[in-house]
């Protein structure tokens, strides 16, 4: 009879872990949920908000031309050099492939496979990763001081609208510049790779010939689904980096815990929705 009570503890305990770990799961569930809502409720205020006239304001237009120059113009010597290697590296590999693969890939134009592979992924993927890099945590930190300074405070104060000047602002500027590094990587990687192949004698066409067949091999898919990830994915890390630095999170309220955190956010929202994108367009 002194083991009844022992046996009537262990039975209840396993319930109650299970119930324990069940509702871990669930809160973290929640919470992953209850970003995602808030960032898409936050991306469609603000692509709404572009729409109208009010919402650019001096201060507004001032916000939005100077993270122009800081994602579009200081991010350019980057995102040259980067489509320079890229563009180099295809022309390798074109080679390399012919050579190895020629028997197998006769019939395939690996001139159209290799420009569908930079318009379609490589470009805008790039493009992302380096303007996440290079101004998105350069974001994160100035809104994370702005927040824990009391300067929105003090801007809500003077009657400046906080979301038009520090939200919409930066998601603007972010989806203007990489829809432009997208369009200026594409055609840098293709003229890189077009004079790299007339210096080792590959190709005999020119310049404009070269660009207008280039051109002429992609169809209007194509030329939709660069401006839709360049912009898309520009919208995209706006809205990730402005949610992790101006919403309270759990992991603290220090640049130093935040930006690895909405780096990480970025990276791994822009392949989900450049996975995405690509499914919907192409299937």
């Amino acid at each position: 009879m002194a083991t009844a009570p022992a046996q009537i503890r262990r039975a209840h305990r396993t319930p109650v872990r299970k119930r324990r770990f069940v509702g871990r799961v669930g809160a973290f569930l929640i919470g992953i949920w209850r970003r995602v809502a808030l960032s898409i409720s936050v991306g469609l205020t603000a692509l709404w908000r572009m729409l109208w006239l009010r919402t650019w304001r001096p201060t507004v237009r001032q916000e939005f031309v100077r993270h122009c120059w800081q994602v579009g113009i200081k991010a350019l010597p980057t995102t040259l050099l980067t489509a320079v290697i890229i563009g180099i590296a295809l022309v390798f590999q074109i080679f390399y492939w012919r050579s190895d693969f020629g028997d197998v890939l006769g019939a395939l134009n690996l001139n159209t496979l290799v420009l569908l592979m930079l318009v379609r992924e490589i470009a805008p993927l790039l493009v992302g990763l380096i303007i996440i890099g290079r101004s998105a945590t350069v974001m994160i930190v100035e809104l994370v001081e702005l927040r824990t300074g009391g300067q929105i405070h003090m801007l809500d104060a003077q009657g400046i609208d906080v979301f038009d000047y520090l939200v919409v602002s930066r998601i603007a500027a972010l989806a203007v510049c990489s829809f432009a590094l997208g369009v200026i990587f594409v055609l840098t990687a293709l003229v890189a790779g077009q004079l790299l192949a007339a210096v080792v004698g590959v190709f005999q066409v020119g310049f404009f010939e070269f660009l207008v067949e280039a051109a002429r091999l992609l169809s209007p898919r194509e030329y939709l689904i660069l401006p839709l990830k360049t912009v898309g994915l520009g919208v995209l890390i706006g809205v990730v980096a402005c949610v992790t630095a101006l919403r309270p999170s759990k992991v603290g309220s220090d640049a130093m815990e935040l930006v690895p955190l909405g780096y990480m956010r970025a990276v791994v929202a822009s392949l989900i929705l450049s996975g995405g994108i690509t499914a919907m367009v192409v299937l």
